[in-house]
C-alpha cells in the first residue's frame, strides 16, 4: 500500500506533465473508438439493409436455377414446404418469389431490369422494402387490381415514370417464347442502395405467374426471415436434410460480401486501436524516462536508504499504469457518451448522400459499439501501460545509489 500511495502522489507533482500524458490517452481514445464505432455502425447497417431488402437470412432454390437463373427450373410443391419451413424453430416468417430477367420500357427508354413477382402479405413477413414507400408515393401492391407495379424513384427517373405511368415489361416465359405486359406503377420506393433500386422491379406473383406461364404451386425462390440471423447457417443446414430437392443457402452463402465485411471491420479495428495503442506507448516511455532522470537524485536516497530495486521497478510501474488507466477510464466514458449521442442522433451525411448510396451507404449513419470492445480496450490500455513502464523502470534500477546522490 506504501507503494501505490507514494506512485500515486507522485504522479501529481507535475500536474502539468500527468496533464499533457492523460490528454493524450483520451484524445486517441475517444478517436480510435469513435472511428471504429462510426465504421461498425455502417458495417452494421449496410448489413442490417441487406437482409431487409435483398436477401433475407435463408434462401431456397431448384439445385440447378442459380447456375443461370433459368425461369424453368423452379422450386415445386411450393406450398408444402412453406409448412415445413414456417413448422421450424426460430423461424420468423416465409414468403414465396417469382424471379425473371426481363427489359423495362416506357416511351422514353427502357432498361434490363430483375422482375420479381411476390406474394404482398407475406412478402411483408420477411422484408421491408414496402416501409420504403411514402404515402404519397403509393403503396406496395395493395390495390387488387391487376397488373401493378412497384419501381423504385431511381428507375422512375431513368425511366421518366411516375405514378400511373404504364411500363412494358418483356421477358422469356417458361416455355421459352418471348412475351411481355403492361404495367401501371402503383407504388415508388427508395432504399439506401442506389444501383440495386435501379435493377429491381415489384409485381404480384399472380399476374406474373399468369404472363410467364408458370405452372400452380411453383416458384422459384423461397426466402426465409429468423429470429435470430446468427443462426442461419444451422437452421439451413437442419432444413436441407429435410427438403432434399432444394438447394438451401444460408445469408452467408447468399452473400459472401457480408462476412468478409464483418471480419474486414474486426481487423480494422484492431489496427486502428493498436496504431493508437502503440503511438502511446511511445509516449509513456518517453515521459517516464523524463521522470526517472528528473529523479534520479531521489531514486538513489530512496535505495541508500534501503528501499530494494525490487520496490523502485514496481513503483516506476504503477506510477506509469496510474497514468495510463486515469487516462483510459476518461477516454473510455467519454467515448461512450460520444458514441451514445450519435448513436441516437446519427450523423448526418446529406451533402455526400449520391456518392454513399451508390456503393449502398445511407446518408445517415450511427455509430454502434458492443460492450465487451470497451472491456477489449481497457485490459489494451492496461496491458500498454505495463509494457511502457518496463523500459524507464529498468532504467531506474540501473542507478548506483553513491553515483546518483552525487549526480545533482
Amino acid at each position: 500500500m506504501m507503494l501505490v500511495k507514494i506512485a500515486w502522489r507522485s504522479i501529481w507533482r507535475s500536474k502539468l506533465r500527468s496533464i499533457v500524458v492523460i490528454f493524450a490517452i483520451v484524445s486517441g481514445l475517444i478517436g480510435g473508438l469513435f472511428s471504429s464505432a462510426w465504421m461498425n455502425g455502417m458495417a452494421m447497417q449496410r448489413v442490417k439493409n441487406t437482409f431487409a431488402f435483398e436477401t433475407g437470412h435463408v434462401q431456397f432454390h431448384h439445385p440447378d436455377y442459380l447456375r443461370n437463373r433459368d425461369v424453368k427450373k423452379p422450386l415445386t410443391e411450393i406450398r408444402k414446404k412453406i409448412e415445413l419451413i414456417s413448422a421450424t424453430a426460430g423461424v420468423k416468417g416465409v414468403t414465396e418469389r417469382i424471379r425473371v430477367s426481363g427489359m423495362a420500357a416506357t416511351a422514353n427508354k427502357n432498361m434490363g431490369v430483375n422482375i420479381v413477382g411476390v406474394d404482398p402479405v407475406s412478402e411483408k413477413e420477411v422484408f421491408e422494402l414496402y416501409k420504403k414507400i411514402d404515402t404519397a408515393d403509393g403503396n406496395f401492391l395493395e390495390s387488387e387490381k391487376k397488373n401493378g407495379i412497384v419501381i423504385s424513384k431511381a428507375l422512375a427517373d431513368e425511366l421518366q415514370a411516375r405514378l400511373k405511368s404504364k411500363i412494358i415489361l418483356t421477358f422469356q416465359d417458361y416455355n421459352g417464347e418471348i412475351t411481355g405486359a403492361a404495367f401501371k406503377v402503383v407504388g415508388l420506393f427508395k432504399t439506401d442502395n442506389n444501383p440495386w433500386d435501379k435493377m429491381h422491379v415489384f409485381v404480384n406473383n399472380e399476374d406474373l405467374r399468369r404472363v410467364l406461364e408458370l405452372p400452380e404451386d411453383q416458384s422459384h425462390e423461397i426466402v426465409v426471415l429468423l429470429d435470430d440471423f446468427e443462426q442461419a447457417e444451422y437452421i439451413a443446414a437442419n432444413l436441407q436434410e429435410k427438403i432434399v430437392d432444394a438447394k438451401v443457402d444460408d445469408w452467408a452463402e447468399i452473400s459472401p460480401y457480408l462476412s468478409l465485411m464483418s471480419g474486414y471491420m474486426d481487423t480494422m479495428m484492431m489496427l486502428f486501436m493498436a496504431i493508437i495503442l502503440g503511438a502511446l506507448g511511445f509516449g509513456i516511455v518517453n515521459t517516464m524516462l523524463m521522470v526517472v532522470l528528473e529523479r534520479t537524485r531521489e531514486l538513489g536516497m530512496l535505495m541508500a536508504i534501503g528501499m530494494t530495486k525490487k520496490r523502485i521497478f514496481l513503483m516506476i510501474m504503477l506510477e506509469t499504469i496510474f497514468l495510463s488507466l486515469v487516462g483510459g477510464i476518461i477516454g473510455e466514458i467519454l467515448s461512450v457518451l460520444l458514441i451514445y449521442y450519435f448513436g441516437q442522433t446519427g450523423i448526418d451525411l446529406s451533402s455526400v448522400a449520391e456518392g454513399m448510396e451508390s456503393v449502398g451507404y445511407g446518408a445517415m449513419t450511427y455509430p454502434v459499439l458492443e460492450a465487451y470492445r470497451y472491456l477489449q480496450i481497457t485490459l489494451l490500455v492496461i496491458i500498454t501501460g505495463i509494457l511502457a513502464s518496463v523500459y524507464p523502470a529498468w532504467k531506474a534500477l540501473k542507478l548506483h545509489p553513491a553515483e546518483a546522490i552525487r549526480s545533482i
